[in-house]
């Protein structure tokens, strides 16, 4: 017989597979494409699932864009922060407390290089003092992208920033970082010279330095308390130059009120209040003080004052004359000048009131670092700013045209939220955004 894969095997061969007919049945695929085409589409069905599933657990997990800004804001150091986006997307307003930067034009241009490299659309921006609305600001953040990079001019950009008076609304939800209850300890040095004879009451005659700590609490929104512990280093004795308590407020769109009481200045003991109303642009600014406050050893009188302080717009230079009755009794008026130069100011002024005329010059100079340590419970850092003035008044000292100081950095604040203020300064602010808020790792400083 032949040999080899040619020859026939027996049937019953055990090298040959046995066929099953019912075998051939049931594993035989069923002509019809129906069953395919379903069990086709139902992968579909489920692989489509699975991707919007994975989607959306993508999406809750990425935290909204305010949510992102205000980590952002937060970790700078901004406080009372709230941030809302509008229905279509294209407007941010947020709502912020700067006092993380000595200088208002500073933190400004932080918080706009900061959100203005986030966010696509309109920045609102609202700067608070001890958590109230101080004025509105609008700018696009293309436009102030391109301010930075230097494609558009201080000019151009300065007429495109919109700087306007606000409402005293405040938002319903709560203030992200808030202020209330922090405690700042300042620190000073301060210079007192006397050379007139014979001295007011409790004032020596001479010279003297100084070493003045302060402590500030903002206790809520508009409510604030500050003391101020004197201790020379030479002549006079240790004494608190001021513990006052403080309350502002808002009156409508334009209007502003402050009242304090205490210790309001060396020596000087009483209450004090002062209501004001700025324009749109900031050029004008009209009020009036009262105050019943008296030195040792006076008779304590109510005192009053009107005031008118105009400043044109796009310069740092304000004229203001003011009148009525003085803390002394005395009636008349007084006009000063003052030249702002960015932080440094120089303000000449003259008083003639029944008893006396009164010339002096003061000088203000910025003292500390601009950028101060992070506000937290309590923090330690020198005061934003050091001032000295010179007086002379004759025929000789009867302490004729005093009336009660208002040092609160709540009227520092008024004077400079304005259009006529920062756009003097829109240079400074594109400096400060450049320098401040560099990218991550960027040791030149520089955003774009």
């Amino acid at each position: 017989m032949p040999s080899g894969d040619a020859a026939e095997r027996s049937p019953n061969s055990p090298d040959r597979p046995s066929i099953d007919p019912m075998q051939k049945t049931r594993n035989r695929r069923p002509n019809s494409r129906w069953p395919s085409a379903i069990r086709a589409g139902w992968r579909w069905v489920l692989t489509l699932g699975l991707l919007c599933a994975c989607a959306g657990m993508a999406s809750a997990e990425e935290p909204p864009i305010t949510q992102h800004i205000l980590s952002l804001l937060e970790a700078e150091g901004f406080e009372n922060l709230h941030a809302e986006e509008d229905a279509e997307k294209r407007v941010l307003t947020i709502r912020f407390e700067n006092r993380r930067y000595r200088w208002e034009v500073a933190g400004l241009g932080v918080l706009l290089a900061l959100v203005s490299r986030e966010y696509e659309g309109q920045l609102v921006v609202i700067p608070l003092h001890t958590g109230l609305p101080m004025a509105r600001i609008e700018v696009s953040a293309a436009d102030y992208r391109a301010f930075l990079r230097g494609e558009l001019e201080g000019a151009e950009f300065s007429s495109r920033m919109r700087v306007m008076p606000t409402s005293p609304e405040s938002p319903s939800a709560s203030a992200r970082n808030a202020s209330a209850g922090r405690v700042d300890i300042q620190f000073a040095p301060g210079l007192r010279v006397n050379l007139a004879t014979p001295a007011p009451p409790g004032v020596f005659t001479g010279a003297e330095v100084r070493a003045n700590t302060s402590l500030a609490v903002q206790l809520g929104k508009g409510l604030a308390f500050e003391g101020t512990y004197v201790y020379p280093l030479s002549n006079s004795k240790p004494t608190f130059s001021r513990i006052a308590g403080t309350w502002n407020a808002r009156l409508g769109r334009n209007g502003y009120f402050q009242f304090q009481g205490g210790r309001l200045s060396h020596e000087l003991d009483g209450i004090a209040a002062q209501v004001s109303y700025l324009s749109d642009t900031g050029s004008h600014h009209v009020g009036a003080s009262v105050a019943q406050a008296s030195y040792p050893g006076w008779k304590r009188t109510t005192s009053h004052q009107l005031f008118y302080a105009w400043r044109p717009t796009g310069t740092d230079l304000t004229a203001t004359i003011s009148g009525g009755r003085y803390l002394r009794g005395d009636q008349g008026y007084s006009f000063s000048i003052h030249n702002g130069f960015a932080e440094n100011g120089i303000e000449f002024f003259y008083t003639t009131t029944t008893l006396s005329r009164t010339t002096g010059v003061v000088f203000t100079v910025p003292l500390g670092w601009m950028r101060q340590p992070r506000p937290c419970p309590v923090r330690m850092h020198f005061k934003n700013a050091f001032g000295f003035a010179y007086t002379d008044e004759r025929p000789y000292p009867l302490d004729g045209g005093l009336s009660a100081p208002f040092y609160d950095s709540y009227q520092t604040a008024i004077r400079r939220w304005t259009s006529a203020y920062l756009r003097a300064y829109v240079g400074q602010m594109r400096e400060a955004g450049m320098r401040w808020a560099s990218e991550p790792g960027d040791g030149s400083h520089r955003m774009f």
